[in-house]
């Protein structure tokens, strides 16, 4: 029994030199398909670069709303993001930089590694790196920081030893430097002052209705 062959079964290379001679009139009739109980039923879109009818989650938000819409003025230009990235010669599509939603979630064309991957949002901005590429990044900046921390904590430490050693000149020994000039209490300490100098305050004065 022979097998029914139908033009979905050429090879993608001879599709696209097909679509490239393609006339208004079939782009129409590939918009009709789109239209089908099939296709809405399977939520399918038709992409004018490959000649397919595509799930939804293979096409950019952008590319299937308004006037890309199904029966959109402009269903016609739409692509879908294999197509997008893999752009036929002479056309322009997606390119480095570029944030592409797909379902509301957020991919891009990393300027880093070049890749396409799953997007980063910080502080409310989309950035231009994949989540990859950023964690490396962000690793390197936390390694930076807490250099910066450490040197900023040997630094302080090395000031405070010039000062106790400035005043071992001028006072003598630091047990003598100690006793004339106790350490200063912390923060921590002075509110725990304040606190209880308030408590002592409240338990000594005198009860309401007392003379």
């Amino acid at each position: 029994m022979s097998r029914t062959i139908t033009i979905f079964n050429l090879p993608n290379e001879i599709l696209r030199m097909i679509a490239d001679n393609l006339d208004v009139f079939i782009r129409i009739w590939l918009q009709q398909a789109e239209i089908t109980p099939f296709a809405n039923r399977n939520d399918l879109y038709a992409c004018q670069d490959c000649i397919k009818l595509r799930p939804r989650a293979k096409f950019a938000d952008n590319m299937v709303k308004k006037k890309k819409s199904k029966w959109g003025p402009k269903a016609t230009e739409r692509w879908c993001v294999d197509c997008g990235l893999n752009p036929r010669p002479g056309t322009n599509r997606y390119a480095p930089n570029n944030i592409i939603v797909i379902l509301g979630k957020p991919f891009v064309i990393c300027l880093q590694c070049r890749k396409f991957g799953a997007g980063v949002s910080e502080n409310g901005r989309l950035l231009t790196v994949c989540q990859g590429c950023r964690r490396f990044t962000r690793a390197i900046e936390e390694r930076v920081e807490a250099e910066r921390a450490r040197r900023e904590r040997a630094r302080l430490r090395a000031e405070q030893a010039e000062r106790r050693a400035r005043r071992r000149e001028v006072w003598g020994s630091a047990s003598d430097s100690d006793e004339m000039f106790p350490p200063s209490p912390t923060s921590s300490e002075e509110y725990m002052d304040m606190i209880q100098a308030e408590a002592d305050t409240y338990m000594n004065s005198p009860g309401a209705g007392s003379d």
